[in-house]
Order: structure tokens, then C-alpha cells, then sequence
């Protein structure tokens, strides 16, 4: 079968795509990536599957000139999409939501190619939320989205982890890293770039919490606040292991025992995968969305939520001592979230489509 894969540039995103074209890939089929991707080309380049750039733009309304380009970058992008269509003749189109992914979604609507989509959320995102009225299928990663959708259409498949959880020797990783295999590791990150609130957060937390505590920490800085957090760590006298940006995320979580983080779909899907309780603060500018992923943590007894707004040194240093206490008896709840063969359900799903 040829199967087109919408989506944009973003990890949320791409990386779920990946794994699916990956699986798509493994059965024999053929696959054509459609989306934004912008910056990320070049992971586009060398992933080997073939792409082409719409250039559309997400919807801006600061100013009537933004908003106005902006339209005209997604019309162009749809009729760019419709040639790309009737060139690659796909048997099913699968979009993973976002600006980047609508116009190849709304293209096979129009064109009547057999179309699904993805919901990384447990809040739909707009573009998702006008296809979902056309589409034939809609997969979901969360239960907590079903409410949003048509339930006659709509399958819980979870979110394709990009990350194995293949066997590891912990005690290497834990050398690897530079630290101690007795003491309890907190992984702190804010996503690929890092997050500027997290990191003075759990900087402020750490001398009250060493107190009460023995720890050491794995943290993910981003190169903005690497050099003075590697001083302040200095002066802590605690293990650490600090990075501007790491790639091997999966020794990270197999070592750590709580993580503080945004909570992005993936990075959700991800602590659900490898069963981490974690202390999640919600990014406060992505409507809503990440506060909503987090509550299907927080809702299952597998985390703590804390609004940046609210993060103070007790609140996260309560936090993370109550989540450490609770830990021990919340793994069997991860069942409820958890989808190690997301990949393969929706792969089934869309050549079931197809077909």
C-alpha cells in the first residue's frame, strides 16, 4: 500500500509519525511525509523516507497582515498538498494534527483519499478539531479525549513512544552518568530546549531538599542556563549529571526514580511507558493542553501537578516526597495509559482503512 503521513516539525508530533511510518515500513508498505517541517529537514533528510515541504504557517492574529499570510501560506499549502495527492496516489492519508498536517489532511478529504487522524492529546488541538468533522477515523492516545470526537469513529490506539525500553544494565548507566547506585535520582528536564521556570525552580528546592533527602539529580538544562547551573550545582555538593541536551533519554528514565517535567503528549506517553511517578508542570502557554495531559496522570494516583504559577520551594519539595512515598504501590495503574504497540495499533488501523 502507499500511505501518506501528514504532520509537522515538531518532536509532539514527528516523533509519533516516525515510529508509525516505521512499522508501515516493516509490513512493505510505501511512505510519503507531508507536513511544515521547517527546522526539522534535515531529521526529515536523514530519517530516509521521502518528504516534501508544504510551508505553511501556523494561524496568526497579532496583526491582520500575520493572520492574512498566514491564510495564504495554508491555501498554497493545499493545493500543493492536492498535486502532491494525485501524484503519490496514496491508499489511505494519516495526519498527527497541527498547522503542518492540515492541508494534506484536507486535500485527501477533497480528493476523497480514505483520511485518519491522530489525537496526541487529551485536548484536541483546532486543526484536529475541524478535520475530525470529515475524516473516516480518528485515533486518540488518551481516554480522557474520547469526549471531544464522534464515538462511532474514534479508537484508542495511545501515543507511539519514540523511545525502547529495552533491557539495561542500571548499574552501567548509573556510571555512565557519573553517579551513585544508592541514593534516590530525580530527573529534571523541560523539554528539548530546556525551560528557564523549571530549572530555577528546582535550583531554589535543592539546599532545603538535600536536608530531608539523599539524592542526586540527572538534569536537562538547555544551553541557556547550562554554565550557571553547573555552578550552583558545584556549590550544592550533590551527584549530578548535567546536560545541555541529552540523546539518550531512555538511560535517564531506566536510572531515575521521580521526574519533574513539562507535560507534552510524548513526554506523558513516555513516563506512562517507562512507569515513572512524576511532578509535572504544565507549560502555561499551550492552551491548556499540557495541563490536560497531565490530569490523566494526576487522575490515575501517577503524578503531581503543579501550575508554574504556583511553584514554590515547599510545594515541590512536598511534591516530590509524596510522590516518592506513593510510588511504590502506583505501578500496576500504568496499565490503564500505557500502549507499548501504539505504533502497531495504528498502523493497523490505517491499512485497515485503506482497505
Amino acid at each position: 500500500m502507499r500511505i501518506v503521513i501528514a504532520t509537522g516539525g515538531t518532536g509532539g508530533h514527528l516523533f509519533p509519525a516516525f515510529q508509525v511510518a516505521e512499522e508501515l515500513k516493516r509490513s512493505g508498505h510505501a511512505i510519503l511525509f507531508l507536513g511544515a517541517f521547517r527546522r526539522a529537514q534535515e531529521q526529515m533528510r536523514a530519517s530516509g523516507f521521502a518528504f516534501e515541504e508544504l510551508g505553511t504557517k501556523g494561524f496568526v492574529t497579532s496583526s491582520l497582515s500575520k493572520a492574512f499570510g498566514s491564510m495564504i501560506a495554508m491555501v498554497q499549502g493545499i493545493f500543493k498538498a492536492c498535486g502532491c495527492l494525485r501524484r503519490f496516489k496514496p491508499d489511505a492519508v494519516l495526519g498527527f494534527g497541527g498547522y503542518g498536517a492540515f492541508p494534506a489532511v484536507a486535500s485527501a478529504i477533497l480528493l476523497r483519499y480514505p483520511a485518519m487522524i491522530h489525537e496526541q492529546n487529551a485536548v484536541p488541538g483546532r486543526a484536529n478539531k475541524i478535520l475530525a468533522k470529515f475524516v473516516k477515523k480518528i485515533a486518540i492516545s488518551f481516554p480522557a479525549a474520547a469526549r471531544y470526537f464522534n464515538e462511532h469513529k474514534t479508537v484508542l490506539t495511545g501515543c507511539p513512544c519514540r523511545l525502547s525500553q529495552r533491557p539495561m544494565d542500571r548499574a552501567a548507566i548509573v556510571r555512565a552518568f557519573g553517579l551513585k547506585d544508592n541514593k534516590t535520582t530525580i530527573f529534571v528536564f523541560g523539554g528539548s530546549q530546556g525551560s528557564h521556570s523549571i530549572n530555577e525552580a528546582f535550583a531554589a528546592c535543592v539546599p532545603s531538599l538535600r536536608e530531608i533527602l539523599d539524592f542526586q539529580a540527572i538534569h536537562v538544562s538547555g544551553k541557556d542556563d547550562y554554565l550557571s547551573l553547573k555552578d550552583r550545582y558545584n556549590e550544592f555538593g550533590i551527584p549530578f549529571a548535567l546536560f545541555d541536551f541529552l540523546d539518550k533519554m531512555e538511560e535517564a528514565y531506566h536510572i531515575a526514580d521521580v521526574v519533574i517535567s513539562r507535560s507534552g503528549a510524548a513526554t506523558v506517553s513516555e513516563l506512562a511507558h517507562f512507569r515513572l511517578p512524576s511532578i509535572l508542570i504544565p507549560y502555561p502557554h499551550a492552551q491548556g493542553h499540557q495541563r490536560e495531559n497531565a490530569s490523566v496522570l494526576c487522575q490515575a494516583g501517577l503524578a503531581q501537578m503543579i501550575e508554574e504559577r504556583d511553584v514554590t520551594v515547599s510545594k515541590m519539595s512536598e511534591a516530590i516526597l509524596r510522590i516518592l512515598k506513593d510510588g511504590k504501590n502506583i505501578n500496576r495503574k500504568f496499565d490503564q495509559i500505557c500502549f507499548p504497540d501504539a505504533a502497531q495499533r495504528l498502523a493497523r488501523e490505517v491499512t485497515g482503512l485503506a482497505q
